[in-house]
Parts: structure tokens; C-alpha cells; sequence
């Protein structure tokens, strides 16, 4: 009887075990069998974290030129990540400085600390991997650390340990055993930090689609982070209504680097939020101390220079430029709304990368379904599937009609105007039976073009009447100004560009007393009327033709000079060399200038979209009336003809 109870249990065990075992096993692999005789689970194999998919590919985006080129026998992927958490390393150790941390890239310091770092990871992961082979449980298990007695914890009370840094930049695999600097053991220890201020909120909308998106090219590039405010005004898709509506599910979205919203071209040192193309926010059930962490991580950033704004990867959504410059930008300084990023952007193309008809930022066709008020989806069409199809899925297309179909009255009353009823919307059916003769009821009559005329011409502008003549070219010269107030802010972008260079190679000099100096160049100040004389002068063509900046002339000392009041004594400025000409060397935190770089970025790239605003309502003037002009004279005849009786 114990005999067949004993070959019961062997057997089920033996079932138990089976999907487990590979097929291959032989009685030499088998399982070592437990104290109570039966075998145990063989831990399954995890996957190599370690393992190279990649070395060196091409066109592969590292997060700082200096990691390249990878290791060989290296992953290109680990080894961005591992090479990144060396530099915030040695960001943090030097007391955040992120021209320290540039210095140490280019001397190769950083790079053999994240060789070190990347041997580590890998014999942490052996041994792992060691201990759970020998004790035969999951590694899992192996790694995970039991809670330690309160006799353990208080004779280790005195000891600092070396817990894994909070920072976004420190994900490397495996593990990190490199010591801390003092910030990160002060920050491992759970020193409470305030909370970030709320954003503010913007009123402004995004105005409306891109008249002809594209959708052959790779999908854009955008970095997802913590979503922020800012201005959105770039984005394809209609004014957001105010009420607030149930969210979608999110599509896979990208960096802090089209879908575009990055997922091309991943850049590798972000969490493991934002490289899956998700929002990286935490839910309510989550516990505090995860939620502590993330609070700490949106304070940081790491030091580099990004954007117009020449700013830090500061947790804002990014995007990726596809024209050549290999830069990330903040979605809130290139105006685009953050929603839209994710889900419409195709391509993002920077201002200074953008080509008038060669390259240019394209986005996706939207739902059919944003034109209904009680949906306003705002995902891509599915135009590439077959059919092509205006909806985003099957579900939106049943909502449109649905909504079609709610607008049509349900009596048989006859319509005197207003909605029209079942019997008259089959009657309109009938007539234009195709959607090409559907989309024309309604339209206003149009003139045929002449036989050798231009095309794209309007046919309106034949039929113009000496006031509407007069219109036409006050509109023109009024567009004509706006154009080259335009032309004068995005030069002065360059100029700013030009300024931050200038500084980077002035703190290079051997005689500065003031490393870190603020670095503010005055012809920064200058309003459109002096900055439009400044950049007509000897100075500013050579300034805008070699690409560089150099001291103020004589020629152009008082353009934009404040002129004193009767009395005042102006001091001498001091003598310095040609490469601190012009500059304010006072240090960074008691100069009267701060985030000049970041506060003259904004306000250039706002006044452009105000400006181009104003454009968008001369252009609409403009062909407005050019329209009425056509259709009085396609009218003409009808009139003639017809009399027309005054009902009301």
C-alpha cells in the first residue's frame, strides 16, 4: 500500500515537472530531488540583458557623441544606457556641472568609468545567475532581498548603503556597484524634496489641419516625458474643445529624443516609461515611496544642451528632428501640442532644418470623427490599410454616421430650411449618386479658367473693381510687413544661437576670473528697428555669413546703446580680451540676466506665431474678396434672367 502511494506521488511529480524539462533532458540532467524525495523545478533561463543585438550600427543615436564608438562585443543599446549612468556620475560628483561633465566626456575619463561600470553589471548578473543555478529556484527569488530583523538593522544602523540612484539617467542592467557621491547618498536616503509648482495653463488652441499631410514617410520622433504646459500652436488638428472628455487609450508614443512620437529612432536614456511610448505618470494605487521618486526624477535633468532654447532634457516632451541636425526639441518651444505629438505628427522638421517645398514638418490625416462635437477624436486615419479608410477604427466610422444619421429629421414634413428629413436627404442621393457631384451641392458657382491661363491663378482676380483693386494692394503691403518682421525674428533666433557659442568659447579663456559667468551679449536687446540696422552692417553680414559672432565695431557701438540722462556718469567699461568683448562676465547667479538664453528663445518663437497669426487673417481677407469677385460675375447672367422676390 506505501509502496503504491510513494509511485503515485513520484508519478505526479514527475507530470508536474514536464512542460519545464527540456526535450532533450537526459537522466544526468535531472532535477536533484528535494528531502522528501520528490524532484524540484529546474529554474527557467532568463534572458541575457547582455546580449548583443547590435555593435555599432549604422545610423544608431547615441545619447552623447563621445560614447561612440561601442565596445566590441557590445550591445549598442546597453552600452548608450550604461555610458549615460557613468555620466550622470560624473555630473553629480562634480557638483552638477554640466561643463565638468562635457569635460570629462571628451577626455575619455567618462568612458572608461562606464567600462568599469558595464564589468560590474555583467559579474553581478553571473553571480546571480550562479546562485540560482546552484540553489535551484527562480533568479528571481535570488535577487530579491528578505527584510531584514530589527536586531540586523540596528547593528547596521551606522552603515550607509548603496542603493540604486533615483535619477532617469541611471538605468543600466545588471545592476551598479561604482560608490556614490554624497547627493546620491543623501538622495537614496529619502531627503524629501518640495513638490514641483502646478503649470500653468494655456487658453491658446491649436489651429487647424495641415492641408496636405503626408503619410508615406517614417513616423516622426517624440520624446515623452512628464506632460507640461506651453504654447500649442503647431499642431494639425482643430481648437481642443473646453469639456472635458473620457480619454482613449494611448497609442505607443518617444525621448525627453514618429509613431512620432518617438519610436524609430529610440533614444536609450529615458525610463522604461517613456521608451515604450507611454506617459510617464503613476497611478493612485501606486506606494508613496515610487511616487517620491518620480517626484525627484522631474527635478532633474541631465546638463545637456538641447532646442532653440539651448536647455537640459527637463522631463518636457521632445521631438526629433528628421532634417539633418540630429537635435531634440522641446514640444512646448516649437509649439506643438503634446496630444497631437503623440498621435498625428509624421515628421518634425526644426526651423533651422526647414526648407520652403523640400523639408517640412507633415502630419498625419486625422479622424473623420474629430468634426463630431460629442466625439472629437483626435488618432490618425488607418489611410494606409485596404481600402483606405477616414477613420481611426471600425468603432468611430459607426459613430460618425451614427451622429449622420441623428442630424436627418424623422416626420415627412416638408424642409424650409433647416435639417432636411429621410425623404429629402434620398432625393439629394439620387441627384449626385457619386461623392464628387455630393461635395459640389452647395458650393458657390465658379468661372472656368481661360484657355492659356495660369492655373493656379484665381479667376477672381480678372473681375476686380477699382475699390477691391485698392484692398488687394493695401492687403499686400500689410502682408509684405509682417514678412519681414518674421524674416527679423527668426534672425535674431540665429543671433541668440550665435551668443550662446560666443560664451561656451569665452569660458575657454585662460585669463577669466569668473568660470561660470553669465555670458549676455546686449545685441540680444535690440529692438526690430535697431536689430534690422545692426544686421544690414558690416558686422552682422560677416556675423550671419561665417556663422560666428564677433566684439562690437566702432561702426555699431551706439546702435541699440542706452543714452544717459544729463548728469550721469558712465563707467568704463574694462579692458578686456576680443573673445570677452561685449559680454557680461558677472557670475551667473548675481547677474541681473538669468535665463536670458531660455527667456529670449520664447520670446522669439511667440512673436512669430502671433505674427504669422496676423498673416493667416490677411491671406483669408485677401481671398475673400477675390471670391466675392468671382462669384458676382458667374452670378450676372442668372440674375439677368430671374427676378428675385424679397420674402422677408
Amino acid at each position: 500500500m506505501d509502496s503504491s502511494v510513494n509511485d503515485m506521488q513520484q508519478a505526479t511529480a514527475e507530470l508536474a515537472i514536464a512542460p519545464n524539462d527540456p526535450p532533450q533532458a537526459t537522466s544526468a540532467q535531472a532535477s536533484p530531488p528535494s528531502a522528501s524525495g520528490v524532484p524540484q523545478p529546474v529554474p527557467i533561463e532568463v534572458e541575457d540583458p547582455f546580449a548583443v543585438i547590435s555593435n555599432n550600427k549604422l545610423g544608431f543615436k547615441y545619447k552623447y557623441p563621445q560614447a561612440a564608438p561601442t565596445p566590441p562585443g557590445e550591445d549598442d543599446v546597453v552600452w548608450n544606457k550604461v555610458y549615460t549612468a557613468a555620466d550622470s556620475r560624473m555630473y553629480n560628483k562634480h557638483h552638477k556641472s554640466a561643463n565638468e561633465s562635457r569635460k570629462y566626456r571628451e577626455s575619455g575619463e567618462t568612458r572608461n568609468l562606464a567600462i568599469e561600470m558595464l564589468a560590474n553589471n555583467k559579474a553581478k548578473h553571473a553571480a546571480a545567475v550562479a546562485a540560482a543555478k546552484a540553489s535551484g529556484v527562480p533568479l528571481s527569488s535570488v535577487r530579491s532581498t528578505p527584510k531584514a530583523s530589527t536586531s540586523t538593522m540596528a547593528s547596521k544602523k551606522k552603515e550607509i548603503k548603496k542603493e540604486a540612484s533615483t535619477s532617469s539617467r541611471d538605468g543600466t542592467p545588471g545592476g551598479d556597484v561604482i560608490p556614490m557621491s554624497i547627493s546620491e547618498k543623501i538622495k537614496s536616503e529619502g531627503r524629501a524634496r518640495k513638490a514641483p509648482p502646478a503649470p500653468p495653463s494655456s487658453s491658446q488652441g491649436t489651429p487647424a489641419p495641415s492641408s496636405a499631410p503626408k503619410q508615406g514617410t517614417p513616423s516622426a520622433t517624440v520624446k515623452q516625458s512628464t506632460p507640461s504646459s506651453g504654447l500649442q500652436m503647431n499642431s494639425p488638428a482643430p481648437e481642443k474643445a473646453s469639456t472635458v472628455l473620457p480619454p482613449k487609450a494611448p497609442k505607443p508614443a518617444k525621448k525627453g529624443t514618429a509613431t512620432t512620437v518617438k519610436k524609430q529612432h529610440a533614444k536609450k536614456s529615458k525610463s522604461d516609461a517613456e521608451k515604450a511610448g507611454t506617459p510617464n505618470t503613476k497611478s493612485a494605487s501606486q506606494p508613496s515611496s515610487q511616487m517620491n521618486a518620480a517626484a525627484s526624477d522631474s527635478e532633474s535633468n541631465d546638463g545637456g544642451e538641447y532646442c532653440i532654447c539651448r536647455g537640459p532634457d527637463d522631463h518636457r516632451m521632445m521631438v526629433y528632428c528628421d532634417g539633418g541636425c540630429e537635435d531634440w526639441y522641446h514640444c512646448s518651444c516649437v509649439g506643438i501640442d503634446e496630444d497631437d505629438a503623440k498621435e498625428l505628427l509624421d515628421r518634425f522638421i526644426c526651423p533651422k532644418c526647414h526648407k520652403e517645398g523640400e523639408l517640412f514638418t507633415t502630419w498625419k490625416r486625422m479622424c473623420r470623427c474629430n468634426n463630431v462635437p460629442t466625439i472629437q477624436c483626435r488618432k490618425a486615419a488607418r489611410v494606409a490599410m485596404d481600402p483606405p479608410s477616414k477613420y481611426c477604427s471600425d468603432e468611430c466610422a459607426y459613430l460618425f454616421w451614427k451622429f449622420v444619421s441623428s442630424m436627418v429629421r424623422k416626420d415627412d414634413a416638408p424642409s424650409i430650411g433647416g435639417a432636411l428629413n429621410f425623404k429629402e436627404v434620398g432625393q439629394l442621393l439620387k441627384e449626385a449618386p457619386t461623392a464628387e457631384e455630393f461635395h459640389k451641392l452647395g458650393q458657390k458657382p465658379r468661372l472656368p479658367v481661360k484657355e492659356g491661363a495660369d492655373p493656379t491663378r484665381p479667376v477672381g482676380l480678372d473681375y476686380l473693381n477699382d475699390d477691391e483693386k485698392q484692398q488687394i494692394d493695401e492687403l499686400k503691403e500689410q502682408k509684405k510687413t509682417l514678412e519681414d518682421r518674421i524674416k527679423i525674428y527668426q534672425n535674431q533666433q540665429k543671433l541668440l544661437i550665435m551668443v550662446n557659442d560666443r560664451s561656451k568659447i569665452a569660458a575657454k579663456e585662460p585669463n577669466l576670473e569668473v568660470k561660470d559667468f553669465c555670458g549676455f551679449d546686449n545685441r540680444l536687446s535690440m529692438n526690430e528697428e535697431e536689430f534690422d540696422e545692426w544686421f544690414h552692417s558690416e558686422e552682422g553680414k560677416q556675423a550671419f555669413a561665417t556663422g560666428k559672432l564677433g566684439p562690437r565695431t566702432a561702426e555699431t557701438k551706439e546702435i541699440g546703446a542706452c543714452i544717459p540722462y544729463p548728469g550721469q556718469v558712465i563707467p568704463e567699461p574694462p579692458k578686456v580680451s576680443a573673445a570677452l568683448d561685449n559680454m557680461c562676465l558677472k557670475p551667473k547667479r548675481r547677474c541681473r540676466h538669468q535665463n536670458w538664453l531660455a527667456i529670449h528663445g520664447t520670446d522669439f518663437v511667440n512673436m512669430q506665431q502671433i505674427l504669422k497669426q496676423e498673416m493667416k487673417k490677411l491671406a483669408e481677407a485677401e481671398e475673400e474678396i477675390i471670391e466675392d469677385a468671382e462669384l458676382r460675375e458667374a452670378t450676372k447672367t442668372y440674375y439677368a434672367e430671374n427676378e428675385t422676390i424679397q420674402l422677408f
